[in-house]
């Protein structure tokens, strides 16, 4: 074999040694990257993310036996569970309870119409008021003074009576909103309480100005009372005056 022949031979077989050798280099290149990255995840990281569950699970720890005791929690769940079960049939069947006593036709329909809870058949109610009570009798059928105290007298008992309906439907509403409230205490989330609260506060001013708005209501009827008593002593007081002229009159005293 002629040298330039053995040179060319030579240099083919290192070309084949680098060629074959050249994979196992970035082989063990790249493997070398993956298991410094791999040290890192579960060494420096890893030993991080352990610490911030740790400090998780000791805030978890500290708020269910600090904050919001999950015992005490649980207690009162029962406790509320236990009130339900044991009072609200009851009072439901109380609220239920069936008052009418009219027993003729047409005051049995007033009964049921003013104990309905329905605001909206107040314009039935005028006219089974009327059929009930009686007309008002027309402009000279009856002095003058008697024919108005009997015109605010119907018009006060109709929108005395349109009151009472309106608070019989906020009366159960707020019934119903008590029972929710109520609903949401056994379930609701440590910490939202007071949500919970301010809205059974919200609840109980709605319902202090309904009882405000109908004690006013009655302090109106009682004035109107006091209104009518007044009248009939001053007509009494003119009858007086009347029939004692008429007397001197008779008697020739009179002027």
């Amino acid at each position: 074999m002629s040298r330039g022949k053995e040179k060319l031979a030579f240099g083919a077989g290192l070309l084949a040694a680098v060629l074959a050798a050249a994979p196992t280099v970035g082989h063990a290149q790249f493997g070398g990257i993956f298991s410094a990255i791999l040290s890192t995840i579960t060494g420096t990281i890893g030993g991080a993310l352990n610490e911030i569950h740790q400090i998780q699970a000791d805030v978890l720890r500290t708020e269910q036996q600090v904050l919001w005791p999950l015992s005490l929690i649980h207690q009162a769940e029962s406790y509320i569970a236990t009130i339900k079960a044991s009072y609200r049939g009851w009072m439901n069947n109380v609220f239920a309870i069936r008052i009418n006593s009219a027993t003729l036709p047409i005051p049995r329909n007033l009964e049921s119409t003013f104990l309905s809870g329905q605001p909206t058949q107040f314009g039935n109610f005028s006219q089974i008021y009327t059929s009930t009570y009686g007309v008002q009798p027309a402009m000279g059928a009856a002095p003058t003074l008697n024919l108005q105290l009997m015109d605010i007298e119907d018009a006060t008992a109709k929108d005395a009576t349109a009151q009472s309906m309106a608070a019989d439907q906020a009366t159960a509403t707020m019934l119903q909103t008590a029972q929710r409230i109520e609903d949401e205490s056994q379930t609701t989330a440590p910490g939202t309480a007071d949500m919970v609260s301010a809205e059974a506060r919200t609840a109980e001013l709605a319902s202090m100005a309904m009882q405000h708005k109908l004690l006013a209501y009655e302090l109106r009827e009682r004035a109107m009372e006091l209104a009518h008593r007044g009248t009939i002593l001053k007509q009494s007081t003119a009858n007086a005056q009347q029939l004692h002229q008429q007397l001197l009159n008779n008697l020739g005293g009179g002027n």
